[in-house]
């Protein structure tokens, strides 16, 4: 029995948006996409876009990129974005809302601004659910796509003094579930990859001795590397699983199966 997977994991003649794609991981799941044959939208700073698109064009001369760089804590520019998109002939069959504020900050629960609160579920919540409604109200009349929200284990356990980062992930997956329930109907597949540590540059800059106690907590010994989770999102946005609604996969290097790290013990 032969098994076409090339075909499977093509994406020629399809569209994809991905949000926060002009540097680190979104950067790394647009280029995975370019590979398998996708018209890409880059989306981030109209600084970070150029620098982006000149390193995809010099890897992938014929790619085929457009750029755009609304604001996701926008509601009113992100429609202006997609009525751009729809404009062009851009609209996406495959969303993956990747983009994310990471709710840094020197305040803790107590002492944080509503308005703190309000900037990070803006852009990690609202923003993701404004481009995936209008996604979708989009592929309802083609009859179909694939939404990937890309999530965080902060969602399931949390960072400690990130409270607004855990909640708008916690928020994000129940978002994912509600999705998948209502627009299965349609043909669009909504699915989230939960991610752990994921390697970037700021890796390189780790004080002494953080990265390797990292290493040795983690069961995988290391952190996801960008590659692993775009051929990830590739997968769950493809065709190859049609059945795959709705589910929450866990890319975290094994670290959602443990209560404590190994060097605290019980």
């Amino acid at each position: 029995m032969k098994i076409d997977t090339a075909s499977f994991l093509s994406f020629a003649g399809k569209t994809v948006l991905v949000t926060g794609s002009s540097r680190n991981l979104g950067l790394t799941i647009a280029a995975a996409f370019v590979e398998a044959g996708a018209r890409v939208i880059l989306h981030g700073s109209e600084a970070n876009l150029k620098t982006a698109h000149a390193q995809l064009i010099e890897t992938y001369a014929e790619a085929e990129l457009m750029l755009s760089s609304f604001d996701l804590g926008d509601p009113s520019a992100i429609e202006a974005a997609f009525d751009e998109l729809e404009s062009k002939g851009w609209m996406p069959d495959v969303l993956v809302n990747n983009a994310a504020h990471l709710g840094l900050g020197d305040s803790g629960f107590l002492e944080q601004s509503p308005d703190f609160f309000r900037e990070v579920l803006e852009v990690n919540l609202f923003g993701a659910f404004r481009c995936a409604q209008l996604t979708a109200q989009w592929l309802q009349t083609k009859g179909g796509g694939a939404i990937v929200n890309i999530s965080s284990l902060a969602g399931h356990q949390g960072i400690y003094g990130r409270s607004a980062y855990n909640i708008s992930k916690a928020a994000l997956d129940g978002m994912t579930r509600a999705m998948a329930q209502e627009l299965s109907s349609f043909g669009i597949r909504v699915n989230s990859l939960i991610l752990g540590y994921v390697w970037t540059e700021r890796w390189n800059h780790l004080a002494d001795g953080v990265e390797a106690r990292r290493r040795k907590n983690v069961p995988s010994a290391a952190p996801s590397s960008q590659e692993e989770i775009a051929r990830t999102v590739l997968f769950l946005a493809s065709d190859s699983a049609p059945t795959l609604v709705g589910s929450q996969v866990l890319l975290d290097g094994g670290m959602g199966i443990q209560q404590l790290p190994r060097d605290i013990g019980v």
